[in-house]
């Protein structure tokens, strides 16, 4: 149907009845410029009214105010979580307590790109001052050595994207590798910057990526930045915890015989979970039924200068070892079940995969969450609070979600409406869909034939994916089937990273599905692949295009600030990080 190209809208019709006066009110509420040809009707249905969420801040002689928060525990969730309550609430007292006896775990720490927006925007860390003293390289992704394919597969940042096609790619090789621009310059270890006679261009802003990260350095940095902020550091050691009800601290005791009173406290005390573990007794949900590993072997190899772009996770014998890119060397890391082979078994496959590892160093874990993250005046955050392996390097990232919500939620008094149970609601959520999205990673990969994964394969509790699996069963890529299908299945099937996420992890391994019929002739997507390589073959080693940022800050300040960026202000504001 064919529209009336110059006859006026009803609304203009409309408003062409009304006064001078009026109609001008009309434009100014509207948004219609004086001498617009027509008035944008949308306006009708959109918000006018600016409101801003206020935080509460708690009166002067309010006998229940919050403003003595404890952060009990340091590393990155302690210090992350102290940096955040003093950054965006400063009226308030933020103590970290944390021992010197107790060490941080220093490996390498890989991260999804949420990070870049909540370290620049979020805590307002200045970037090029983090580039200079933590050395971040940068992660497009992650390279699985992972089901059928030699290869394996790339599941890079862009991957909700399509920019070359999936199903195209598959047809073209087998394989999912190619289906972005991303995913073929992870392949070809390239980053997108680029030298133009004597300049340097970069198309970062425009492809999502995430930092590696020296764990030791990044902590180091972190408690430095809290100082800056007023985080007050106490040294000690916590020996008890008086409670003054089932759930509620009233204070701490130390080993050096210090008593420490607070109106909230923050639990980031780690696997020991001395406040919701182990002081409130609050149960544990594991989640050992989908997720089969509690140990990890770590150890760093040098890389000989050449700096991938990205996080390999490789199947292994027992589990599986993470690669995390480091300008001094590779971090690694074994994640292996207990019940399948032994710590010095574990050790000698790492040395064997990656010769000249160093000493191998030991962590035990188990997979699960607590029933409730807040609990009275005490949350926990990291994992004091909930933990799964670091398959997705959803770490960090869960620790900031769980920050945010801290933030956000807070009540400036205890006299004040509280929303703990949607907090508690929503981060056991979260945690529930990552456990069926890494037990997916698992059912599948057909990559050894071990008494591990063959047990694995047959056991894997998938139950909470299956909706979704069925869905995919029936045709992929997700994200293309039908609207109303797409919104049955993420209501009752949790993605954590979308339908993006869950069906490159099920392609890359080549689980059966029907792939959705090509509307094209296979040269267009040639054709296309054809446009992509020529960037790649410009496009510069990670090395070399960290050095470019260091020697031109203008690319990190397009970056954070350029309208069209993936991590402007513009980008971060609609999710609550600015």
């Amino acid at each position: 149907m064919k529209m009336n190209a110059g006859r006026p809208s009803a609304l203009d019709e409309l408003v062409q009845t009304f006064s001078d006066d009026e109609s001008a009110a009309v434009r100014e509420w509207l948004g219609g410029a004086a001498d617009a040809p027509q008035l944008p009707g949308i306006s009708l249905r959109s918000n006018h009214e600016p409101l801003v969420e206020m935080l509460p801040r708690p009166a002067v002689d309010d006998q229940k105010a919050i403003r003595r928060v404890a952060v009990v525990g340091g590393g990155t969730a302690g210090y992350l979580t102290a940096i955040a309550l003093r950054t965006k609430r400063p009226w308030l007292e933020v103590s970290l307590i944390e021992s010197p006896s107790i060490p941080i775990i220093g490996v390498g720490e890989a991260t999804v790109p949420g990070i870049v927006i909540f370290l620049h925007h979020y805590l307002g860390i200045d970037v090029e001052d983090f580039y200079r003293q933590v050395r971040p390289t940068w992660k497009q992704g992650i390279r699985f050595e992972w089901g059928p394919r030699p290869d394996g597969f790339m599941a890079p940042f862009d991957w909700d994207s399509n920019s070359i096609g999936t199903a195209g790619a598959v047809d073209a090789g087998g394989g999912i590798d190619g289906y972005t621009l991303q995913s073929l310059l992870m392949s070809a270890e390239r980053a997108p910057v680029f030298d133009v006679g004597d300049r340097h261009l970069s198309l970062m802003k425009y492809l999502p990526f995430a930092y590696h990260l020296d764990n030791a350095r990044f902590v180091s940095y972190l408690a430095d930045i809290a100082k800056q902020r007023g985080v007050q550091h106490v040294e000690a050691k916590i020996e008890d915890v008086a409670l003054s009800g089932d759930d509620w601290v009233d204070h701490l005791h130390t080993t050096d015989g210090r008593k420490l009173s607070y109106d909230f406290y923050v639990d980031c005390s780690g696997f020991r979970s001395m406040l919701l573990g182990k002081a409130f007794r609050t149960p544990f949900h594991s989640y050992a039924s989908s997720l089969f590993t509690d140990s990890a072997v770590t150890g760093n190899v040098g890389h000989g200068g050449n700096l991938k772009p990205y996080t390999s996770a490789i199947t292994m014998n027992s589990g599986w070892c993470w690669d995390i890119p480091t300008p001094q060397d590779d971090h690694l890391g074994y994640v292996y079940s207990s019940n399948a082979i032994s710590d010095d078994q574990a050790a000698a496959e790492l040395a064997a995969r990656f010769p000249g590892v160093s000493e191998p160093r030991f962590v035990r874990f188990r997979v699960g969450r607590h029933e409730k993250a807040w609990r009275g005046n005490v949350m926990a955050i990291g994992n004091s609070y909930a933990f799964v392996e670091p398959l997705e390097s959803t770490g960090i990232l869960m620790i900031t979600s769980s920050v945010q919500a801290l933030v956000a939620s807070l009540p400036g008094s205890w006299a004040d409406p509280q929303c703990r149970d949607m907090v508690n609601v929503g981060l056991a959520n979260r945690w529930d869909a990552l456990r069926w999205f890494l037990s997916i990673h698992y059912r599948f990969n057909t990559r050894r034939d071990t008494p591990f994964w063959r047990e694995v394969r047959a056991n894997t509790d998938i139950s909470g994916a299956q909706p979704m699996l069925d869905m995919y069963a029936t045709g992929a890529p997700l994200r293309y089937r039908n609207p109303l299908l797409r919104t049955f299945v993420q209501g009752n099937a949790p993605t954590f990273y979308g339908l993006a996420g869950v069906e490159t992890i099920l392609l890359g391994q080549q689980v059966p599905t029907r792939l959705l019929h090509r509307a094209e002739p296979p040269a267009r997507w040639q054709a296309r692949r054809n446009a992509a390589d020529a960037f790649v073959r410009r496009a510069l080693p990670q090395l070399e295009a960290l050095s470019r940022f260091h020697d031109d800050p203008a690319l990190n300040q397009q970056l954070l600030f350029d309208a069209d960026s993936w991590a402007s202000p513009l980008r971060a504001e609609p999710i609550g990080m600015l």
